[in-house]
């Protein structure tokens, strides 16, 4: 007994530093998309829960969806108010929770389905599962949308591992009940979980001989599920005049996701009901009958595309589709290892998991019925009608990557055994695998490579950026000829590459060759015309030619377009030197500044700085002081201090008030011109600490609006 309170204390705490792990992939992660804009459902649940709390009302969608979320919304608003960021951060310590949620489903289903293994089989299983839940950056990724994954995730982890523990008692089967509803009114899609699990449990207990053990928990998960869900059923028959249980999406959806009118000329058509919500769902549903039985070929057809999208590399196509679309190259790493490397992962281990038999036959002869009653008893079958009804039912409708999250405690949990069956310890405890047991994964890898190329397309890619980084350090060393010679093979690789006629023209620019940097620059913006980086360098390249008006047109419209800081990517990039006045905000300071906010609408003709910002100016021969114009841009006009520094020089500090105030300091002789970089740091502040509705999420330095070298 006190051997298996110090493994449990053990195991505890093993699952405590995966707990943590997690948490610092996903804050990672909720920092990385800071600023990535709301999504239309996103938009959508956000308002919900707003107007939930500003006017006390709840209101539907135009598109009807179950009201828990919303309300988990609403009350996380109250708690850590309705910053978008901060919200992000509620899901993220959920998502990190979700760990010893699927490590105790982990172990469970490992004392489940091998029952005669020892103890360690089924920790280890667990502390794999957790391990693999924990480093997974796509459960990281849906942590910072305001959506219903994360949260349904953790719910359904906690409603399966209650599933499988063994003899639930009566409490139990009314928490797992209870536990379905509330599933069920975060997505709906759970509901179908309520006849899988109660007629499960009744093929256990009958394979026990204890049927009225089954018939008693099956009557207490109806009970449970009902007492959640069967208040908003009866709301619904009272304000819509019949039946709707949870919500009309799937009826909707079926509709929308079939008709070969498209999804825009079907949601026209249910908007143009109004908002008669029964009638909108009986009509969905006859239409989206009638569309698929009038060409069932053609339906056939879009399932056979769906399918081979719903086992995609969800990141790998995102970044190929998205290619102006900057994604820092730490991210590249973690979504392409800890994104698609731990979802193939799982996947093939997952898959294998749950199509191979974990126990031995029993040596004993049974009867035929009570053998086939001891089969179907085995987890696979619960949770492999639940995998085949999630895949189904979204080849049907239509494949978003997060439809297949509700897979997910299935696959993590079987590829813990599977991992913990490695053991050497173990490897011959285990019955022998057949070789059938093969099939389910190999099938899903050639789905996976009918989709695409793969292993093609990384060593083309791998191949290409090779060649990309060693053009960037013949740049950076200033040889021009090298990098030109080293941006071939990638051309050579991918004809169409963006980056590769980027480094060309800064090969050219270094040559002094203007019009070979204009021909390529006008190449790549061809191939690509919304990657920045073309954009920014000919808009530099135009400001040295005195072009502005042009120069400003580049600059200005493309620095907004990319989550990468591209006012400190061309600080290093630029040509045009410094001007001895520059005036910040007027669409022709970037490549001059770096540590500044992107202006949004309304701030024109100075910037926000962060806490430390930088500029660089030209000192004309026989230059004596550099002034800078500044306020501290407080809402309350509070004045703050700042330093400032020239040339690496010791900072000197200044008191800089609400308004437009001009400081000086001195520079060391100027017998040549030269350039001069002067830094600002600053205290901070969140817009939020003086206004709770502002939807500005930036950390903001104070206002500068120009600097002059006289």
């Amino acid at each position: 007994m006190a051997i298996d309170r110090h493994h449990n204390r053990r195991w505890w705490l093993a699952v405590a530093a995966l707990t943590a792990l997690a948490l610092l992939l996903r804050l990672l992660v909720w920092r990385w998309r800071e600023l990535y804009p709301l999504g239309g459902d996103e938009a959508e649940y956000l308002a919900q829960a707003l107007t939930l709390l500003q006017e006390r009302r709840y209101v539907e969608l135009r598109l009807m969806r179950p009201p828990l979320y919303p309300l988990f919304l609403a009350a996380a608003i109250l708690v850590v108010d309705s910053l978008v960021q901060n919200l992000r951060l509620v899901q993220v310590v959920i998502s990190a929770l979700t760990v010893p949620l699927m490590a105790l489903l982990g172990q469970a289903l490992a004392q489940r389905s091998a029952p005669h293994m020892p103890p360690v089989f089924a920790r280890w299983a667990g502390l794999l599962a957790g391990l693999l839940t924990a480093l997974n950056y796509t459960l990281a990724a849906n942590a910072t949308e305001l959506l219903t994954e994360t949260l349904f995730l953790a719910g359904l982890s906690l409603v399966l591992w209650l599933t499988l523990l063994p003899s639930p008692p009566w409490w139990r089967a009314l928490m797992v009940g209870v536990g379905l509803g509330a599933l069920g009114l975060v997505r709906a899609v759970a509901l179908p979980l309520l006849p899988l699990i109660m007629g499960w449990w009744q093929i256990s207990a009958l394979a026990a001989g204890q049927w009225r053990r089954g018939v008693t928990q099956a009557a207490l998960v109806l009970l449970g599920c009902a007492l959640v869900v069967g208040p908003w059923t009866v709301r619904n028959t009272l304000m819509y005049g019949g039946v709707i249980l949870i919500d009309t999406t799937g009826a909707e959806n079926l509709w929308l996701d079939n008709d070969p009118a498209g999804r825009e000329a079907v949601k026209a058509q249910l908007y143009a009901l109004g908002e008669d919500r029964l009638l909108r769902q009986r009509l969905a549903t006859e239409r989206g009958i009638a569309v698929i039985t009038a060409d069932p070929g053609r339906f056939i057809t879009k399932m056979s595309r769906e399918l081979r999208l719903f086992f995609a590399l969800e990141h790998t196509d995102d970044m190929r589709e998205r290619r102006a679309i900057w994604v820092s190259p730490a991210e590249v790493v973690a979504r392409l290892g800890l994104g698609d490397g731990v979802w193939l992962l799982i996947l093939l281990a997952g898959s294998y998991g749950l199509a191979r038999r974990w126990q031995a036959a029993p040596a004993r002869v049974e009867g035929f019925w009570r053998a086939l009653l001891r089969m179907f008893a085995d987890p696979r079958w619960l949770l492999g009608a639940w995998v085949a009804y999630v895949v189904l039912t979204t080849l049907i409708f239509h494949v978003e990557l997060r439809y297949r999250l509700p897979l997910y405690p299935v696959l993590l949990a079987y590829s813990g055994m599977v991992g913990a069956a490695w053991l050497p310890a173990l490897r011959n405890a285990l019955p022998r695998p057949h070789p059938a047991a093969l099939f389910l994964p190999l099938l899903v890898l050639a789905i996976t490579l009918w989709h695409a190329p793969y292993p093609a397309l990384a060593w083309q890619l791998a191949g290409k950026h090779l060649a990309l980084v060693q053009a960037e350090r013949a740049l950076t060393a200033g040889d021009p000829a090298a990098a030109a010679a080293a941006v071939q093979p990638a051309l050579a690789r991918d004809r169409a590459s963006v980056l590769a006629r980027v480094a060309l023209a800064r090969a050219a620019l270094v040559t002094g060759d203007a019009p070979a940097a204009i021909g390529w620059l006008d190449e790549a913006i061809a191939l690509l015309s919304a990657h920045p980086y073309p954009h920014l360098l000919r808009g530099d390249l135009l400001r040295q030619q005195g072009d502005l008006a042009a120069a400003r047109a580049e600059l200005a419209a493309f620095e907004a377009v990319s989550r990468e800081d591209l006012a400190a990517w061309l600080w290093d990039r630029a040509i045009t030197p410094p001007p001895a006045t520059l005036r910040l905000g007027d669409g022709l300071d970037l490549g001059f500044i770096r540590g500044m906010h992107l202006p949004l609408p309304g701030e024109t003709g100075w910037r926000w700085t962060t806490g430390w910002a930088q500029a660089r100016v030209t000192a004309l021969a026989g230059a004596q002081a550099l002034t800078l114009e500044l306020r501290s841009g407080r809402p309350d006009g509070s004045a703050v201090r700042v330093w400032v520094t020239v040339d690496g020089g010791e900072p000197q500090p200044f008191m800089i008030g609400p308004d437009w105030q001009t400081i000086a300091l001195p520079l060391s002789p100027v017998m040549q011109p030269r350039e001069v970089v002067v830094a600002v740091r600053s205290p901070t502040f969140w817009p939020r600490q003086y206004d709770p509705a502002s939807p500005d999420g930036r950390r903001l330095g104070v206002q500068v609006r120009q600097i002059v070298v006289r």
